[in-house]
């Protein structure tokens, strides 16, 4: 008596048995989707909490500022109303406000010092102050908020400064409230925040990216501009961005623009600070789902022992197939399995057919029998799958300048090879994840992924130099005309895409050839509605 039937068992008995393993595979993927939730949880709630607190501290520091200004202003309509200040009245003018500043001073438009409050700050009347941002005070004749610079006290300060007229409207000079940013002063009480308990801490830059605040006085007049937050919020952003600094330090930070001083506040929080919550998650999530773990993995392994491995020999020669297509034939497998079976007798019949096929598609290759790069049907499926994912990344198209004149003074194959050429220098320019490729003619293109538009820029200038200033294949040199588009903000579609690309690779053309051009929405003709629906 045969110990399997003649047909074999039906695969649907052994599937219920083999749930086991199903139910290993969800504890791990609610365990990993748990996690993966609650990080981008806690990041979202950092990332907004930092940036609600940059924006409320942007707008106190641009009422503060307008308040001081006012302070400062109205001493200046002193002066002209009196038609001057005597050293008692600024004296009691520096003791009303000192909550705002650390000195008073007034300077006559010849940079002379006429008066400063208190006596005790390193200046004396008569004494000149012919410095770059004394200049610029006189030549302005209006309210102002001075960037940082060291002043003849040795310190390192902001002015709050307003002009000086008297009743004639003739110009007299200035009078500044001094801000010593290494000392107490009102903006340091309202920036201070204590965030000990979770490593949160806020600073403030100037219009040129120079720490004006920092909880780390060492830090207070040095130009972090190269920052992420602090380059993109002296830019005019606001906004919430996850950067690492120069000492390779994640953050979440927010960042605020104040337009009344040109000044930027940032709100940033370690990003280590949510290590220990998602460990914490992660092993009371893992120890609960132990016990189960290995009695069902066990359970799983035994029983459905007998179906893996004739599915995995024929895994294997399947796998096979894909790299030796020309695989010979199907090697006998065994099993009492009525579904593995058929499979095996329906996969014997069309292994030849099959292999048939593959010799069939792997002549029609995805890569331009010319130079090499990717075809246009490579590069349109590679554009449609990028654009269906939230990385940014740019398109830059290219053209052979004046190719035509190639093809007529040397001929068509010194033309194919200043194309191969062209290739071949724009592997040299890209990255690896990078697609270059042949659009059409003598035009071709790069696809870089997670690029912004200045990278892009970038690359594509350095290409166009580099074509420019090496001998081509017809022993002169050759230059090109780019154009620069960018996903999402410029386009997101592959249709918007490429006819954005396409205008500014036109218009390098019209502006002289030998050029990159980056899109811009007034490039698109007053008629464009936007890619085609079709």
């Amino acid at each position: 008596m045969s110990l399997y039937p003649k047909k074999g068992f039906k695969l649907v008995t052994i599937v219920s048995f083999i749930i086991v393993v199903s139910i290993v595979l969800t504890m791990i993927i609610s365990i990993h989707s748990a996690y993966n939730v609650s990080k981008q949880s806690l990041v979202n709630n950092y990332l907004s909490g930092n940036y609600d607190r940059a924006m409320d501290l942007s707008a106190t520091t641009g009422d503060l500022l307008e308040r001081i200004q006012k302070s400062i202003h109205s001493m200046a309509e002193m002066w002209k109303r009196d038609g001057s200040i005597d050293q008692a009245r600024l004296d009691d003018l520096y003791l009303t406000n000192s909550e705002y500043f650390n000195s008073l001073t007034v300077v006559r438009n010849d940079f002379t010092v006429t008066g400063v409050a208190p006596t005790s700050v390193n200046l004396k009347i008569g004494q000149t102050l012919d410095s770059d941002t004394s200049r610029a005070i006189v030549k302005a004749r209006d309210d102002m908020v001075t960037n940082p610079f060291v002043g003849k006290t040795g310190n390192l300060v902001v002015l709050v400064t307003s002009p000086l007229f008297d009743k004639n409207n003739k110009y007299y000079g200035y009078i500044a409230g001094t801000i010593y940013l290494h000392e107490s002063n009102m903006m340091q009480l309202v920036l201070q925040q204590d965030y000990d308990s979770d490593g949160s801490y806020v600073y403030a830059v100037d219009s040129k990216g120079n720490v004006i605040f920092h909880p780390d006085a060492a830090m207070i007049g040095k130009n972090i501009a190269s920052n992420e937050a602090v380059w993109k919020v002296i830019a005019g952003l606001n906004g919430s961005v996850t950067y690492t600094d120069n000492n390779q330090v994640e953050y979440y930070a927010g960042y605020a623009y104040n337009m009344k001083s040109g000044w930027g506040i940032v709100s940033q929080t370690p990003a280590s600070i949510i290590n220990e919550p998602l460990n914490n998650l992660l092993q009371s999530s893992t120890l609960q789902s132990l016990p189960l773990l290995l009695i069902t993995l066990a359970a799983g392994w035994v029983l459905t022992y007998l179906v893996v491995r004739p599915l995995h020999r024929l895994a294997e020669y399947s796998n096979k197939m894909l790299t030796e297509w020309n695989s010979g034939d199907l090697p006998p497998v065994r099993s009492a399995t009525y579904e593995i079976k058929s499979l095996y007798n329906s996969l014997r019949i069309t292994t030849r057919q099959l292999q048939t096929y593959i010799n069939k598609l792997r002549n029609e290759t995805a890569l331009d029998g010319l130079t090499g790069l990717a075809n246009r049907r490579n590069f349109d499926a590679t554009l449609e799958t990028w654009c269906l994912d939230t990385e940014p990344f740019a398109l830059i198209m290219v053209d052979i300048d004046h190719f035509k004149r190639v093809n007529d003074t040397h001929g068509h194959l010194v033309g194919d090879r200043v194309i191969q050429f062209l290739a071949s220098t724009m592997r040299n320019v890209s990255r690896e994840g990078d697609l270059c490729f042949r659009y059409g003619g003598e035009e071709l293109g790069i696809l870089l992924r997670g690029c912004n538009v200045t990278r892009a820029y970038i690359v594509a200038e350095r290409l166009r130099q580099l074509v420019s200033s090496t001998p081509g294949p017809s022993g002169q040199l050759i230059t090109v005309s780019l154009g620069v588009v960018v996903f999402p903000e410029q386009g997101d579609s592959p249709n918007d895409l490429i006819a954005k690309a396409d205008e500014s690779l036109y218009t390098s053309k019209r502006e002289g050839r030998n050029r990159t051009t980056v899109f811009s929405n007034e490039m698109m003709p007053d008629s464009y509605s936007g890619p085609s629906k079709h």
